[in-house]
């Protein structure tokens, strides 16, 4: 049995492909770099640091719950709520977080929210080797938005590209996403990395 020769679709539907390309691009992406938090959250608190040993970027991660309590309180506990926080952050006792929060700074896994987790977790590395391929990761996530949020058609955004700038987009953002798969993996496997 022969497959059957790969389908080109034509006309408007072409540019309906192409645009909805750029939303499975994105759901890939956005999967890759939530998924990442949790198994690094997952991986550095199997290390059994103390809260004390962490640097003071996963405090931050680690602490979520105790530092939300804080802003949340209300006036009247806010002291007792820092106090806590304080003792706790300087304890013996062993770091642990059930769910982790993504760190967030208001861009939507563009490159600087990707560059903020990164931070987070005390990584050094950069996010791509080419820096025009940050563009491309903000691009991607506004196309993807742009259809999304009903600003355009995705045969509106489909028209924008050539069906080889969609295939080296893909190819662009499966090598950001293994790359980031490859920089955590590496960073959260060290103890070393996690601490003061």
């Amino acid at each position: 049995m022969s497959l059957p020769k790969r389908a080109r679709f034509k006309g408007e539907l072409a540019q309906t492909s192409k645009g909805l390309a750029f939303v499975q691009i994105y759901a890939i992406h956005e999967y890759t770099v939530i998924k990442l938090v949790q198994y690094a959250v997952d991986a550095i608190a199997a290390h059994s640091h103390s809260y004390s040993d962490l640097r003071p970027s996963l405090l931050s991660l680690f602490l979520d719950p105790q530092l939300t309590a804080v802003r949340t309180c209300g006036q009247k506990n806010v002291w007792e709520r820092r106090l806590e926080l304080l003792d706790l952050a300087s304890s013996n006792e062993i770091a642990s977080l059930s769910q982790a929060p993504l760190p967030v700074e208001g861009s939507h896994f563009r490159h600087a929210h990707v560059n903020l987790i990164l931070r987070v977790f005390g990584i050094t590395r950069t996010l791509t080797v080419r820096r025009r391929h940050l563009f491309l990761i903000d691009q991607v996530v506004d196309n993807r938005n742009s259809i999304s949020h009903g600003e355009e058609t995705a045969a509106e955004v489909g028209r924008r590209y050539s069906r080889r700038d969609v295939y080296r987009s893909i190819r662009i953002m499966q090598n950001v996403c293994l790359r980031l798969i490859l920089i955590f993996s590496e960073h959260c496997n060290e103890p070393a990395n996690h601490c003061r």
